[in-house]
């Protein structure tokens, strides 16, 4: 493993959008991981799956930026169980599910992203998320423990684990028992049906720009609706006229484009609404102004 110098992470992203990382490595497994993490102690770093839910500043990031490779893209179908790497892709997760005929898997049909930005996120809908699956987790430490959380204590809610940010999950062995074929088949494509016909896949985003609010509000779709910001735009980038909680990327868009829809979409929502919308979206390499402009944290 050896650290790379100024790497763009546009191309590595699914917006297509961002500055370069200062430092990027490549772990291919846990011994790696673990000598990187020695090496950026005290400074922190980032890890970075496929860009899936994530708007990069066009500064790009100051800290170390890990990439997990090798070993950890891995899924392995058993008995009873898979057990995949953080590094692997949630799309090949869903269909070692289907092609296997286990069934509680169709709701990561269509959705990017690796098993590791899943877990600390939480991936799935308000109603089922991937943590319903987990049986557990493990995770490297700064100081390179290697720890085994299980559902109880991540304590897993919408788009939220209570496990340390700096944890680095590593992989996850998921409750996988055999069901009926044919059903399994039936439900993953139902699901991706809906979800291709639903959501945006023309052009580069990451997903839902906003979480939802929860009752008594309405969905964050309808809000960037009733404040009359669908279809808006700034240099390159767009509120999609299909749907309004997806930002897309028209071609050259830049991260201050994008900070800029979400900047006056919130503005409109508390003036209007009284609705303080909160991204769902992750953002690196933006300053404390910009991020409050946004209702990050």
């Amino acid at each position: 493993m050896r650290w790379e110098r100024d790497v763009p992470l546009a191309p590595l992203v699914r917006y297509r959008i961002g500055g370069p990382a200062a430092r990027l490595a490549r772990p291919r497994s846990i011994a790696e991981l673990d000598a990187a993490l020695r090496d950026t102690s005290g400074r922190g770093c980032r890890v970075l799956g496929t860009g899936a839910n994530l708007l990069i500043g066009d500064g790009g990031v100051a800290e170390p930026v890990l990439v997990l490779e090798g070993e950890f893209g891995t899924v392995r179908v058993g008995a009873t169980a898979i057990e995949a790497g953080a590094g692997a892709r949630l799309p090949a997760l869903a269909q070692a599910a289907r092609r296997h005929g286990r069934a509680g898997f169709h709701f990561l049909e269509a959705v990017p992203g690796t098993l590791g930005g899943g877990l600390r996120m939480n991936a799935g809908s308000r109603d089922e998320g991937l943590w319903d699956r987990v049986e557990w987790a493990e995770a490297v430490t700064p100081e390179g423990e290697l720890v085994r959380v299980r559902r109880e204590e991540a304590q897993p809610a919408y788009r939220h684990v209570r496990v340390p940010a700096d944890w680095v999950f590593v992989r996850a062995r998921l409750d996988a028992k055999p069901a009926e074929a044919d059903a399994v088949r039936e439900a993953h494509l139902n699901f991706r049906e809906r979800k291709v016909r639903d959501q945006v896949y023309d052009l580069p985003s990451v997903g839902s720009t906003w979480k939802n609010p929860g009752p008594p509000h309405p969905p964050a779709w309808k809000i960037v609706d009733e404040v009359e910001m669908r279809g808006a735009r700034v240099g390159g980038a767009r509120i999609h006229e299909r749907h309004a909680n997806f930002i897309v990327n028209l071609g050259g868009a830049r991260a201050a484009d994008v900070i800029g829809l979400m900047a006056e979409t919130r503005r409109r929502a508390l003036a209007r609404l009284r609705v303080a919308l909160e991204p769902e979206i992750h953002l690196w390499g933006f300053d404390p102004a910009q991020l409050a402009r946004v209702g990050a944290a």
